[in-house]
C-alpha cells in the first residue's frame, strides 16, 4: 500500500509538471481560470458577426473578459492613439480586425523600425486575407513571430477557382479592386500567378482615385463595362474593404451587364447580390480566433506556438434569385451540398 501511494504521488507530481493526457496538454497557469482578462479590440467599422463569434466562444468556455472596444470608424489615422493607449493600459491581449489594422498594430515581420508597433503584448488577428504575402506572417524559413497569431478567412485560391468551375465554365475572370489595399493587391498577385496554371485569363480593373486621392466609387460601372467588353464571364470579389463597402454598386453593375459575381467573403452574398461564393462564416472565424486567445490567456500558450490558420471547412453559397435573373441555373449536383439563399 505504501508503495502504491508513493507511485501515485510521483504520478501526480509528473502530471502537474508536464500536464495531463500523457504530457500533451499544457497546465493552466495558477489563477487563470478565475481571472477577468482585459482584451482590447481594435475594429475597422464597428462590431461584426466576427466579434459576436469571438465573444460568444469565450463566454461559452467560461473565460471572463472585460472588452475595451476601440472602433476606428474606417479612419486608420486614429490607430496610433489607440496603440499608445494600449501601451498605457497594458491589456492582456489585443484583438485586431483586418489587414490594415493588423499591419498598423504589429508591422511587417521584417520592419527595421519597431517603435510604432506592439511587440510586447499578445496580438490575435481576424479577417486577414493573406498573412504571408502582406508580411504579417514571416516566410516559412523564418521563425514565427513571438507575439502574433490569428485567423485568415479566405479559402485557398485554387479552391475558389474550382468552386466557380463547379457552377459554370471559366476562361476569363474579371476583377475590380482597390490598388491601395495591401490585402487586395496580394490577392490579385496570387490570382495572376495562378491563372496560367489553371488555364484562365485574369482581366484586371484597378479602381482609380478621385480628386481627394481616395478610390472613386463612381468609376465602378465603367470598369465593369470595360470588363464585359473584354469578355469577362464572372466578376471576382476578393478581400477588399473598398469593394466590400461598394458591394451593392458592383453587383448591380455586373447584373446590368449580365455578369454574375463570385465572392470569397461572406458579406457580398449574404447582404448583396453576388450569385455564388466560397466563404468562411464570419462567426466561425471569430470563434477560431477566440480559441487562440483562450489558449494564450488561460493555458499560457505562447502566440509563437499558436499557429496562424484558416477554417478547415468553407461554405458554398448560391443566391438563387440572382441565378434566376441571369438564367444561370445551378447544376443539380451542387444542390447536394450548397447553401441556397432563396
Amino acid at each position: 500500500m505504501r508503495r502504491r501511494a508513493l507511485v501515485m504521488a510521483v504520478l501526480i507530481v509528473l502530471a502537474m509538471a508536464f500536464g495531463y493526457a500523457g504530457g500533451t496538454a499544457a497546465a493552466t497557469p495558477a489563477g487563470a481560470e478565475s481571472r477577468v482578462f482585459r482584451i482590447m479590440m481594435i475594429l475597422w467599422r464597428g462590431e461584426t458577426p466576427v466579434e459576436r463569434g469571438f465573444r460568444e466562444h469565450l463566454a461559452a468556455r467560461g473565460v471572463a473578459v472585460d472588452f475595451l472596444v476601440r472602433d476606428l470608424a474606417q479612419d486608420i489615422r486614429r490607430l496610433p492613439a489607440v496603440l499608445a493607449e494600449a501601451g498605457r493600459l497594458r491589456p492582456d491581449l489585443v484583438y485586431t480586425w483586418g489587414t490594415g489594422i493588423t499591419l498598423g498594430t504589429v508591422g511587417r515581420w521584417d520592419a527595421p523600425d519597431r517603435s510604432p508597433y506592439i511587440d510586447d503584448l499578445p496580438v490575435v488577428f481576424a479577417m486577414v486575407a493573406t498573412p504571408g504575402p502582406t508580411g504579417i506572417a514571416p516566410p516559412p524559413d523564418q521563425p514565427p513571430r513571438a507575439n502574433v497569431t490569428g485567423v485568415s478567412h479566405i479559402a485557398p485560391l485554387p479552391a475558389q477557382i474550382k468552386a466557380i468551375r463547379a457552377y459554370l465554365p471559366l476562361t476569363r475572370l474579371g476583377i475590380v479592386y482597390n490598388p491601395a489595399e495591401p490585402n487586395s493587391v496580394a490577392n490579385v498577385a496570387g490570382l495572376r500567378a495562378l491563372a496560367p496554371e489553371m488555364g484562365f485569363a485574369l482581366l484586371e480593373a484597378p479602381v482609380p482615385p478621385d480628386a481627394t486621392g481616395a478610390p472613386d466609387p463612381a468609376s465602378l460601372p465603367a470598369l465593369v463595362g470595360d470588363l464585359a467588353k473584354a469578355g469577362a464571364q464572372i466578376l471576382y470579389i476578393g478581400p477588399d474593404t473598398f469593394i466590400g463597402n461598394q458591394r451593392n454598386e458592383l453587383t448591380a453593375a455586373g447584373l446590368a451587364r449580365g455578369i454574375p459575381c463570385f465572392t470569397a467573403t461572406e458579406l457580398e452574398i449574404r447582404e448583396s447580390n453576388a450569385m455564388l461564393g466560397l466563404v468562411s462564416p464570419y462567426e466561425a472565424v471569430g470563434r477560431l480566433a477566440a480559441e487562440k486567445a483562450r489558449k494564450i490567456l488561460v493555458e499560457g500558450q505562447p502566440p509563437s506556438t499558436t499557429p496562424i490558420e484558416t477554417l478547415e471547412h468553407f461554405s458554398y453559397i448560391i443566391r438563387l434569385p440572382v441565378a434566376l435573373r441571369l438564367k444561370l441555373y445551378p447544376p443539380l449536383p451542387l444542390l447536394d451540398y450548397a447553401e441556397v439563399i432563396r
